[in-house]
């Protein structure tokens, strides 16, 4: 309803448009056209004036006394041929013999001859207007728009001023009867053209709106319908209850990244055209890179559609040139049109997850569209704390064995919501690491803790991810804080041993960078056998952190207790700290200082606050 609204007002402002524009262009073309048949009347008048003085000579108005009929009759045949050769209606001469203008000459028409109005000679001109009588003291030509017994005309009078000192004038007269049938012509020529060029428009116009929806609605890779068409087809069809279902073609990516866009390309096109074939009147939609949708009207669609996926050819060949397989994975959803495209998002993604070929949308899906929401609602609330302040650091302590004492504590961030409750990083942490703002949530921290240790003598650690130790902007932050920090010893960087196995090479350049600053670095969660660690050992580190979920079960299993006790001995030998967590009461306290860590951290050492405790000795080692 919104488009078909927005549709016929855009028709209206075209057409409203369409009239004001013809307006002004004939508006413009009567009056340059009435201007120029004008200005060709002023010059022909002009030239037909003074010819007529060249006519009659200068001492005609000398002799009026001697002149006689038969010079009277040649003189007015001269003028007769003067002002048809000219194109004008009358060429005359006058005299003003007061309170009367007299005709000294006149030319006259075949209709004169006809109806015997032939002027004569001193004929009085009773119908001389005030213009006219004002002409003989001008010294310029005067024209007049006058209207008399002959019809309406434009006259010239140009004074003149004879040897012997008599005046007298020249005039012409063009009747302006036809003027405004040229007008006219002239106006109806204009429209024509207007509307012309208009209809010219609005087809180039139409066609380009056709071309341009069709683009709007097609792939440009495949040539197939897209997501935009299947929007509008959605909200066209008239059934409200359909099938829809998303296919992901799982190598897809990889494809396109090994083989390149083209040969990605042709894939996708050889599997839409082979659902093409299934699913007419309803055309394959490329919804993104690696997914498409077909859908149907049939009764119990989900089932039909099931069967057609299932049905795919997975053991041919989808290219033999070069030779590529395929497996699909799809989500499918029934029901109201309005939902489907969701549904069939949230029944796609269950599918990948649990590595089947088709998953049905039911009921208790929606427990999937309801994480959707949250997930939605709280990168919200995160852009919201960076915008209003409300990311807080908080502070674990980290225990000492040695010093028997808290020597360091964790920097890790708290988000608060709207209505002042606290997030932990358990809730926000997958949300900030896929809206890609681990950068801006690290770089809020390190500022936090900088600007609070600058001037203490307090060492602190903060976690930086793969994307944080890999941006240069980040790096390049962390380079001018460390240029100004008085102590960069005092402060550790905490890198996830994962990353550093899985990006060896640039994790390792970044660990050099960070040391050449005069920081420590400490591996977090390790978790790999000791052939791993020992690989990790080799690194310029300074410590590494066990994963919690090793030394949570360090006291209940005697292997986990080894394992422990032999990292210890391999960090002392080359000088790295052993750090714990999960210390979660006195026993574990115990056991772990027996197994010889160096650091632990957790619930039994301190819980983490937004304040840095300040006892010296929180826990007091048994002799």
């Amino acid at each position: 309803m919104l488009r078909r609204t927005s549709l016929i007002g855009w028709l209206c402002i075209g057409f409203f448009t369409f009239i004001a524009s013809l307006i002004s262009y004939v508006g413009y073309s009567y009056h340059t056209t009435r201007q120029a048949i004008m200005d060709d009347i002023d010059t022909r008048l002009l030239h037909a004036a003074k010819a007529a003085q060249l006519v009659i000579g200068n001492d005609y108005h000398d002799r009026l006394n001697n002149i006689e009929a038969v010079q009277f009759e040649q003189l007015s045949a001269k003028l007769t041929a003067l002002a048809s050769a000219l194109d004008v209606e009358y060429v005359y001469t006058m005299i003003y013999d007061a309170p009367l203008v007299r005709f000294t000459s006149s030319s006259y028409t075949q209709k004169d001859l006809k109806l015997g109005h032939i002027t004569q000679f001193l004929d009085p001109y009773f119908e001389a207007t005030v213009v006219n009588k004002g002409a003989f003291r001008s010294t310029e030509p005067v024209f007049e728009i006058s209207e008399d017994q002959w019809g309406h005309f434009k006259t010239i009078l140009v004074p003149f001023v004879s040897s012997k000192g008599t005046v007298y004038i020249t005039g012409a007269d063009i009747t302006t009867d036809d003027v405004a049938q040229q007008l006219r012509v002239s106006i109806a020529k204009a429209t024509l053209t207007a509307c012309f060029f208009f209809f010219i428009a609005l087809l180039v116009a139409g066609l380009y709106l056709l071309l341009y929806k069709k683009s709007m609605t097609s792939d440009t890779r495949t040539g197939f319908a897209n997501r935009i068409a299947l929007e509008r087809d959605l909200a066209k069809n008239k059934r409200q209850h359909l099938s829809l279902a998303i296919i992901w073609v799982s190598e897809l990516e990889d494809i396109i990244s090994f083989y390149g866009a083209s040969v990605g390309d042709q894939v996708i096109q050889r599997i839409m055209k082979h659902f093409s074939e299934f699913t007419y009147p309803y055309p394959v939609y490329r919804l993104a890179t690696s997914k498409l949708v077909i859908m149907c009207d049939t009764d119990k669609g989900e089932h039909y559609l099931t069967n057609l996926i299932k049905e795919f050819p997975n053991s041919r060949p989808v290219l033999n040139n070069p030779h590529l397989y395929v497996q699909l994975s799809a989500g499918i959803a029934s029901g109201n049109k309005a939902l489907l495209l969701d549904n069939a998002y949230v029944a796609c993604r269950q599918a990948k997850q649990q590595n089947k070929t088709v998953c049905l949308y039911a009921i208790h899906n929606n427990d999937g569209k309801q994480q959707q929401a949250n997930h939605l609602a709280l990168a919200h609330t995160l852009q919201n704390a960076f915008e209003k302040d409300r990311v807080v650091a908080y502070f674990t302590p980290r225990f000492d064995v040695k010093k028997n004492a808290v020597t360091q504590h964790m920097c890790s961030a708290r988000i608060i919501n709207e209505q002042g409750a606290i997030l932990g990083a358990d809730i926000y942490q997958k949300v900030v690491k896929r809206s890609r703002m681990e950068g801006k949530l690290t770089h809020n921290i390190l500022t936090q803790c900088v600007t609070r240790f600058r001037k203490k003598n307090t060492a602190w650690s903060l976690k930086l991810s793969y994307q944080d130790a890999t941006d240069p902007q980040l790096i390049d932050i962390i380079n001018q804080e460390l240029r100004r920090y008085p102590q960069p010893a005092l402060i550790t960087f905490e890198l996830d041993e994962q990353a550093v196995l899985n990006n060896f090479n640039s994790m390792a350049a970044s660990i050099n960078m960070l040391k050449s600053k005069g920081v420590k670095i400490l591996i977090n969660g390790v978790s790999s056998g000791l052939l791993t660690v020992s690989r990790v050992m080799k690194l310029n580190i300074d410590a590494i952190k066990l994963d919690e979920h090793i030394s949570a079960h360090m006291h209940r299993d005697e292997q986990v207790f080894e394992f422990i006790s032999h990292l210890a001995k391999l960090c002392k030998d080359r000088d790295i700290q052993l750090v714990v967590g999960a210390v979660l009461d006195e026993a574990q306290f115990e056991r772990f200082i027996e197994a010889g860590v160096d650091m632990m951290q957790g619930r039994h050492i301190g819980r983490a606050t937004p304040h840095i405790r300040t006892e010296s000795h929180l826990l007091t080692i048994n002799p």
